[in-house]
């Protein structure tokens, strides 16, 4: 093996980019701690009627997020979606949480939709405290989806107050690797992904790296002349 090769090799194995490392995040702002125009950066606000439906962005207690409040003043199917890449074949786990006041009994409240006619959650109705709503879904074929937190349905008009906050979607199962995180058929993400959660490795694996990095330009074993 010549010496750039194992440069190569070394570079690739002990010092990964920053994207390889940094865990895949495939909602943005799903604390709604960013705005713009009224709205959460990152999502659009549907409504079937968009006159009836009000949107209000709050701070969390904590002041470490944001709240997003839907108010239907009317009979209204609201929702506001952000869309996301997904693998065909993948499954995927998403989850927010929500509390609601005075929301009709009768027709679909508040829930996570994933668009086009994908799959919804289980709806919340009346006036609750904070829950946590979940939803699992595969994706045969699709290149993208629409995830929605929504208050009514289609031909299930609601009205009344629907706070969310805390979405989250996460690759559960199958689906192709991510583009670079193969290299000569070895999975190198989880092999990385342990190293980095690993206190000891922190420490020892820059060191390792540039004692192979020296052996591989030759510093290291070379005979004085």
């Amino acid at each position: 093996m010549g010496r750039l090769t194992r440069f190569a090799v070394v570079a690739l194995l002990l010092v990964p980019t920053a994207a390889a490392a940094a865990p895949s995040t495939l909602v943005k702002n799903g604390r709604f701690a960013e705005s713009m125009a009224g709205l959460p950066s990152g999502w659009r606000l549907e409504a079937w009627a968009r006159e009836l439906t009000d949107v209000v962005l709050e701070p969390t207690p904590d002041g470490q997020g944001g709240l997003l409040r839907l108010v239907n003043r009317g009979p209204n199917d609201a929702r506001l979606c952000q869309t996301i890449a997904v693998v065909p074949g993948a499954a995927y786990r998403v989850t927010a949480r929500v509390k609601t006041k005075d929301v009709g009994l009768t027709t679909a409240g508040a829930l996570i939709a994933l668009e086009p006619r994908i799959a919804d959650s289980a709806d919340v109705k009346g006036t609750t405290d904070w829950q946590t709503l979940e939803l699992t879904a595969a994706n045969p074929d699709q290149s993208s989806w629409d995830v929605c937190v929504r208050l009514g349905s289609y031909a299930n008009l609601n009205t009344g107050t629907a706070w969310f906050t805390d979405v989250t979607v996460e690759q559960v199962g199958g689906g192709a690797p991510a583009a670079g995180s193969r290299w000569s058929g070895i999975t190198l993400a989880p092999l990385i992904a342990s190293f980095r959660q690993t206190p000891w490795l922190q420490t020892a694996l820059p060191l390792v790296a540039g004692l192979v990095l020296a052996f591989g330009l030759g510093i290291i074993g070379r005979t004085p002349r």
